[in-house]
């Protein structure tokens, strides 16, 4: 999986969980912005957003030594990354094959 900067994963996965909707990055921050819903999502850094998807892909987020670990499930794949949130949301993205 390439190097993906927050804002980019957020846009990939808000894509996915909304695909019939537009979106923009918030130029102050790795937001992004949902015109239909009038909502942004950051899926990197909010459990609000990135929480619900972890339950219902069942994906599990652990500590292991100086990082965090997202086990993509029914995969051999294991994602680290320095926050559990980024580490679930890069996980997500792999499993739907981004």
């Amino acid at each position: 999986m390439k190097q993906m900067t927050d804002a980019e994963i957020n846009l990939a996965i808000a894509k996915i969980e909304y695909p019939d909707d537009e979106f923009e990055i918030q130029a102050h921050c790795s937001d992004v912005f949902s015109e239909h819903w009038a909502d942004t999502f950051n899926y990197c850094n909010d459990w609000a957003d990135i929480g619900p998807i972890i339950e219902r892909e069942k994906i599990n987020v652990y500590r292991w030594r100086n990082h965090w670990t997202a086990v993509c499930p029914n995969e051999n794949h294991h994602i680290f990354s320095d926050t559990p949130m980024k580490a679930a949301a890069l996980c997500y993205l792999k499993m739907k094959g981004e």
